[in-house]
């Protein structure tokens, strides 16, 4: 069996529910983070129908507070050390992979706007800052049989 990422996970489930794979289309919202630094976003899926954007995560958001210290440490990573594990040390220091940075981009547009669904079981720390950040987040199994439920449900009057 080979290596699926958890973007390729996610699609298997949620493209047939109606979401489309976006990851290269900047989401038209401007953020700001801690420092006061302009920030665009990237969700990995889009809900036409329920105008929701969909950030998928494997297990883990680091601490990062801004977008310039997660690019700090990133920057700082021995490229022997980085060459062996990029993945482990991309969701450790970069800033899409920040809980601080979800949490700005939720806040703006909204948790019925923006779902952020996990594929493994989040880590400690990761479940420690979803709740002090405030995050809404899912797991793709959960945020699966609910969207199955919303796209079931007659839609309201106008």
């Amino acid at each position: 069996m080979s290596y699926k990422s958890p973007e390729q996970k996610a699609a298997d489930v949620l493209i047939p529910l109606g979401c489309i794979h976006q990851s290269d289309k900047i989401m038209p919202y401007s953020f700001i983070d801690k420092d006061g630094t302009q920030f665009e976003a990237k969700a990995d899926f889009y809900h036409p129908s329920l105008d929701l954007y969909i950030e998928i995560k494997d297990s883990h958001l680091n601490g990062k507070t801004t977008k310039a210290k997660a690019r700090k440490a990133y920057d700082r990573i021995d490229p022997y050390r980085l060459r062996q594990s990029p993945t482990f040390h991309q969701t450790r220091n970069q800033w899409n992979h920040a809980a601080p940075k979800q949490a700005i981009v939720q806040s703006v547009i909204g948790a019925a706007q923006f779902a952020i669904l996990f594929i493994g079981q989040p880590d400690q720390e990761t479940l420690g800052r979803i709740f002090t950040q405030g995050i809404h987040s899912y797991s793709l199994a959960r945020f699966a049989t609910m969207l199955e439920l919303q796209l079931s449900m007659p839609m309201a009057s106008q």
